[in-house]
């Protein structure tokens, strides 16, 4: 059984453009997913899926300083470059990270592929009724379900999403935080005011602990 992280990165966003290769840390935001990724438990592989466009030429060297597997497919249909990635790494259970979650949680993620496994789950998220920090997200599924979803998958969002089809269609897993509603807990990055927060984060001594406390 090959488990390979997925991450979907771009350079194109439109609210903070080159966010991922901002500084971050000792790292760029994308240094820092791709690090975490590496921690989780069961995963054999670490992908990025990126488009195709001399503008993201940029982000090669930085996923294979890595040692990350770097593939490249279309921008607009995401979920097309997820099911192309996923065959090509030769994927049978695919985890599902963005790559604007600079401090997503190795252990959350270890759990989540652990319980997809172990129920032998369709679909497995933490996100589905929003209860983890927002930017622990992760999601499970099978190339079974990714095939599904290139098969069925009709509405635009769910070329753009990857998973929308699978969160109506399947019996989903959600893992719930068992400390209970921490969403109110912002840890991505979208905006210039996320950056911000999240510079200070890391400019202090911590732990992921201590973030949510």
């Amino acid at each position: 059984m090959h488990v390979v992280v997925i991450i979907q990165a771009r350079m194109t966003s439109t609210r903070l453009p080159n966010k991922i290769m901002l500084p971050l840390g000792d790292k760029t935001v994308l240094g820092q997913v791709l690090t975490r990724c590496k921690k989780i438990k069961g995963v054999n592989e670490v992908c990025c899926a990126i488009p195709i466009g001399k503008e993201h030429d940029i982000l090669i060297n930085e996923i294979k300083k890595y040692q990350c597997t770097v593939f490249r497919g279309s921008e607009s249909n995401v979920l097309e470059r997820y099911y192309q990635a996923a065959k090509v790494t030769k994927a049978d259970i695919i985890m599902r990270i963005t790559s604007d979650c600079p401090l997503i949680n190795p252990e959350v993620c270890s759990q989540v592929l652990k319980r997809h496994i172990e129920n032998n789950s369709q679909y497995t998220c933490n996100n589905m009724v929003p209860s983890w920090p927002h930017g622990y997200d992760c999601e499970v599924f099978g190339i079974e379900q990714l095939e599904e979803a290139m098969k069925y998958s009709t509405l635009p969002e769910d070329y753009e999403h990857v998973t929308e089809w699978m969160r109506r269609s399947l019996k989903v897993d959600n893992f719930i935080n068992p400390a209970g509603n921490q969403y109110h807990h912002r840890l991505t990055l979208d905006t210039m005011e996320d950056y911000i927060r999240l510079q200070k984060i890391f400019a202090e001594s911590w732990n992921d602990e201590d973030i949510i406390e």
